[in-house]
């Protein structure tokens, strides 16, 4: 299906964002979805993101910030993805509270895990589960450390994909706590790699933090690189908090 036209920017003018468009038409939709089923976008307690390329993220935050100004919801956002639409460059699934739901939405923060750049918290938790922002092996600047890189002179000396992932499980772990739950009680993640010849050594390091009853994972492999240049592998993932 072509695009909506009340998300189409006019050919014939040299102003306007198709992506802020697409976004914000988006957003008003799930707006008016979400209100004929009890909810709100207020009650948004996670958004999964599927774009074509990472340079429209600057444009999605913009209108993000429209649609959330205060407590935004935790997003995972994942590029080059085979969108549906002729034209579209964003797809948006959301999940909600219920409007008469007594669970709240609980923003959670830590110093002991990078900041997120862009318009969302680390982590959401409601109820008894925990919603995670993007997992990426960056700092609070959204660059990959040095460390986590190979070597130009000693190519052969680190492994990038385990150390990411050892990197990206150590964050999960310090947002865990600020929870109040633990690394062992992750119960999903979503793996996505722009290459899978990255997978087995990123799943090595994975399997050596989950002795026992690790929790379900899916690789995916994406049709470009990743939303910070020399990161291998990007996390979508969710935690059980007891209690």
């Amino acid at each position: 299906a072509p695009v909506a036209p009340e998300a189409r920017v006019s050919p014939h003018m040299w102003y306007g964002s198709s992506i802020e468009s697409q976004t914000d038409y988006l957003l008003s939709k799930l707006a008016k979805i979400a209100e004929s089923a009890g909810s709100s976008l207020e009650r948004c307690v996670k958004a999964d993101v599927y774009i074509g390329h990472p340079q429209d993220l600057v444009g999605i935050d913009r209108v993000w910030r429209e649609w959330f100004p205060e407590n935004p919801p935790a997003r995972t956002t994942v590029p080059y993805c085979g969108l549906a639409g002729q034209g579209c460059r964003i797809e948006i699934s959301l999940t909600l509270l219920h409007g008469e739901s007594k669970l709240r939405k609980e923003t959670v923060e830590t110093s002991a895990a990078p900041e997120p750049r862009r318009h969302e918290p680390q982590a959401v938790k409601a109820g008894n589960f925990l919603f995670f922002s993007t997992q990426l092996p960056v700092d609070s600047t959204g660059v990959v450390p040095k460390e986590l890189l190979h070597h130009p002179e000693l190519p052969y000396l680190r492994q990038p994909p385990k150390l990411q992932t050892n990197y990206m499980l150590g964050n999960i772990a310090a947002i865990c706590e600020a929870a109040g739950t633990t690394l062992g009680n992750l119960c999903r993640c979503q793996m996505f790699f722009e290459d899978f010849a990255d997978l087995p050594a990123s799943v090595e390091e994975w399997s050596s933090h989950f002795e026992t009853d690790p929790p379900v994972a899916t690789p995916v492999r994406l049709g470009g690189p990743l939303l910070a240049p020399g990161a291998h592998v990007l996390y979508d993932t969710i935690a059980y908090v007891p209690g």
